[in-house]
């Protein structure tokens, strides 16, 4: 039987199932593909109200930096590309040279859950249990990493 469905809710669920495939079940490329079609669609609702979703914030931003210290400039195109690349490179193998990918799958999954969750909050959306889990998550690893760096400073002094 046919359903008519919010495609929001469709990118709530995606975003749900992504952060319970990081953290219950450890499986970064299923969480970093289920985040990034929620931050897409939510995307896509971000900017048909007129706003900028996350990655374009991102984007601006760099492009921001590089005029201010006059750095050869990428268009908005090259950049997107930049930071799509990762995406792609999953999605696509078009060859033999495709077969392997170089990345770090916790860190690309947090990255892209996160993307995914900021572009929820602007739409308002609900703040779920396993968006709340995963924001205890972020915090636990941002203290985290802290400590490590304050560790190192401390060595080398």
């Amino acid at each position: 039987m046919s359903i008519k469905i919010d495609k929001l809710d469709i990118a709530d669920q995606m975003l749900e199932s992504a952060i319970e495939e990081f953290l219950d079940k450890k499986r970064f490329f299923t969480a970093f593909n289920s985040a990034g079609v929620a931050s897409e669609i939510y995307a896509k609702a971000i900017r048909l109200k007129g706003g900028t979703e996350s990655q374009r914030e991102v984007i601006d931003a760099a492009i921001a930096l590089m005029q201010k210290w006059n750095a050869p400039g990428s268009s908005l195109r090259e950049m997107k590309k930049i930071t799509n690349h990762l995406k792609n490179g999953i999605k696509h193998f078009d060859s033999e040279n495709d077969r392997y990918i170089e990345l770090a799958p916790e860190e690309e999954a947090m990255y892209m859950i996160a993307e995914a969750m900021t572009n929820s909050e602007k739409l308002c959306r609900a703040q779920t249990p396993a968006i709340q889990r995963f924001t205890e998550f972020g915090r636990a690893k941002s203290i985290e990493i802290t400590a490590q760096s304050r560790h190192v400073e401390g060595i080398k002094r």
